[in-house]
């Protein structure tokens, strides 16, 4: 990689890290710019400051499994001697083809914002948002089950640890992403207001009037009396280290398998099941949409299932 392209990204990182983005959103940007910072120091001979709409709409069918032609010139060729290995066409998904060009639109975001004041490198962004859109059919969605309540009384009659019931409870009242679960510490939660205070998704701190909160709260207090390690984090490794979403994710898991729950759900079906339940309750569509904190509630629309 040629040392402007490797420093910008490694700035765009760090810059991520800063936000709090989680380790493996990072991992999967580094993955899909390097990826692309390789198509085009290969085929372009150039710096990513030159790309346009062409471009990548050139490397939209990269991603589909289709070869650029190698372009010629003595430029090209000089370039063509640092890049020896040329890249192999990815044919992605659906779902892969649209991360891999939201990446890529990020990393542009960024670099104009961070070039704006010192130079003109990059002015615009050339990922365009109508012209780059993918289109997602229902066929190629993966849609989350949904935890219903007879199978959230099997699971909760299943879990014995307080260690589970804590995981159980935060992520079916609470409705947490899993990588906001694993960054949960005990001072993000507050027996005055009956509240939770935690980074979610994005870097932005949130005020969650939990529901439930009185036997959560009950539930950290003893986890924390039962650990043997002192630290700041609600779940860790024998390290002392926030617990990573890999590991978490697979202690899920293994909760749903001991409950014979194991056909089809995931740490989100609870996240699915309290939009579910709290619209229930509520019938108010805004209600639930800033409880799992998100921007448009079409997006909370997609969690309610009866």
């Amino acid at each position: 990689m040629y040392d402007k392209h490797k420093k910008w990204l490694e700035s765009f990182l760090t810059n991520c890290e800063k936000l709090n983005r989680s380790s493996h959103t990072i991992k999967n940007y580094r993955s899909d710019l390097e990826r692309y910072i390789h198509f085009h120091e290969y085929f372009y001979g150039a710096h990513i400051n030159r790309a346009n709409a062409k471009t990548i709409e050139r490397y939209k069918d990269f991603l589909t499994g289709n070869a650029p032609q190698v372009r010629k010139g003595w430029r090209k060729l000089l370039w063509y001697r640092r890049v020896k290995n040329a890249p192999n066409p990815l044919n992605l998904g659906v779902n892969s083809q649209k991360r891999h060009l939201s990446s890529i639109k990020n990393f542009y975001d960024y670099l104009i914002q961070s070039h704006e004041d010192s130079s003109n490198l990059f002015a615009k962004n050339p990922v365009k948002s109508k012209i780059h859109t993918i289109k997602v059919k229902d066929a190629d969605i993966e849609h989350t089950r949904l935890l219903n309540h007879r199978e959230w009384d099997a699971l909760d009659k299943n879990l014995y640890k307080v260690k589970d019931r804590l995981i159980s409870h935060l992520l079916y009242f609470g409705g947490l992403r899993l990588e906001e679960l694993c960054r949960l510490k005990y001072s993000d939660f507050s027996q005055r207001t009956k509240s939770l205070s935690f980074i979610r998704k994005g870097g932005e701190r949130h005020f969650l009037k939990l529901r439930e909160f009185e036997e959560i709260f009950d539930l950290v207090e003893t986890h924390k009396r039962n650990s043997s390690i002192e630290a700041e984090h609600l779940f860790v490794n024998s390290q002392g280290i926030a617990v990573s979403n890999r590991a978490m994710y697979a202690h899920i898991k293994r909760m749903f398998l001991r409950a014979g729950l194991s056909s089809g759900l995931t740490p989100h079906s609870f996240r699915k099941a309290c939009a579910t339940n709290l619209y229930i309750e509520s019938k108010d569509i805004l209600l639930v949409r800033n409880y799992l904190n998100h921007k448009d509630a079409k997006v909370t629309q997609t969690y309610i299932e009866y």
